[in-house]
């Protein structure tokens, strides 16, 4: 038996309810018949998608894949059809755009009035999150569109660089010194760095494994909140490796202080990643060329310390 829509929408089907019996009565098909279905897809794809309980069904990690793939097709599926009925109308329907926490603060209020005034017909879902977690989203369909830092090289994301952010040594000037010149890697103080441990956490901090190697964290805390960051950096409990834009205001305020990393120097890219094969919507692209200008708006008018990338240069950083 070929994987079809129908043994997908019959599989998610289950998989949501978690009992035969009640997808059954969902999909108003014989319960034998649903077991039937699942029994040939198992036998067919070669591996075991559920695991049969007293009360119930799971999945196993095999179904938890499938499940994901599944549903990421039935929503490009569904974007499909809303986009053709509607082509030669305004843009309509959902979208679903991720920001990192920088990007939250820096153009989250900019993005959702200019989205109501350029494409009032959209729906715009906004969710924020740690960059490795947005762009697991966009793999999983959950989310049409994220910002987010040093997304994967990988052939199934189309990126559309940003900008690229240095990267600094944020804390008290009693931890990391009152000067306002850059500050060394090396001079970096050891076992003060907050938000490097566990994984994927230090790979949000740093991607270049020789670099995050060096770095000696705090042995006492460990931070995976920007606003408790924040409180932890105010009350000198340790020091972070962040841009400028994610704790600008703060520093504006005198908080805590940064200093700018050299030798070597630091940043991290900002760019607009999506699934490369998912169906572009009216919807979507009109979203997608609002986050560009609007964010490109932000760093030309320096509300957003970035600055545009060198398309050839080497790049490690941070992707908070």
């Amino acid at each position: 038996m070929a994987l079809g829509l129908r043994q997908i929408r019959y599989f998610i089907a289950i998989a949501d309810a978690g009992v035969l019996s009640r997808a059954a009565e969902t999909l108003n098909i014989a319960q034998s018949a649903l077991s039937h279905h699942v029994a040939a897809l198992e036998a067919d794809l070669g591996v075991k998608l559920l695991e049969r309980r007293p009360r119930g069904v799971a999945l196993t990690a095999a179904g938890r894949r499938l499940y994901e793939h599944g549903s990421a097709l039935l929503a490009s599926l569904g974007k499909a059809e809303e986009d053709v009925r509607t082509y030669n109308e305004a843009a309509t329907g959902p979208v679903s755009l991720g920001l990192s926490h920088t990007a939250i603060s820096m153009v989250a209020l900019d993005l959702m009035k200019a989205v109501r005034k350029h494409s009032p017909a959209v729906h715009l879902t906004v969710v924020e999150a740690l960059s490795p977690a947005l762009i697991e989203r966009v793999f999983s369909g959950t989310i049409d569109l994220a910002l987010a830092y040093n997304p994967p090289r990988d052939a199934r994301l189309d990126v559309a660089w940003l900008h690229e952010e240095d990267l600094y040594l944020v804390g008290r000037p009693s931890l990391i010194g009152r000067s306002s010149s850059p500050i060394a890697f090396s001079a970096i103080p050891r076992n003060s760095v907050l938000g490097l441990t566990p994984l994927p956490a230090s790979r949000a901090i740093i991607q270049t494994q020789v670099l995050r190697n060096q770095i000696v964290p705090s042995e006492t805390l460990e931070v995976d909140s920007l606003s408790a960051l924040r409180m932890a950096l105010e009350a000198g409990l340790g020091c972070a490796i962040l841009s400028r834009a994610t704790v600008l205001a703060d520093i504006a305020a005198e908080k805590y202080h940064a200093r700018r990393i050299v030798d070597p120097p630091l940043s991290r890219s900002l760019a607009l990643v999506a699934l490369a094969d998912r169906p572009q919507t009216k919807a979507f692209l009109e979203v997608r060329k609002t986050v560009t200008e609007v964010v490109r708006a932000a760093v030309d008018e320096r509300r957003w310390p970035a600055k545009k990338i060198e398309r050839h240069k080497r790049r490690s950083g941070a992707a908070a």
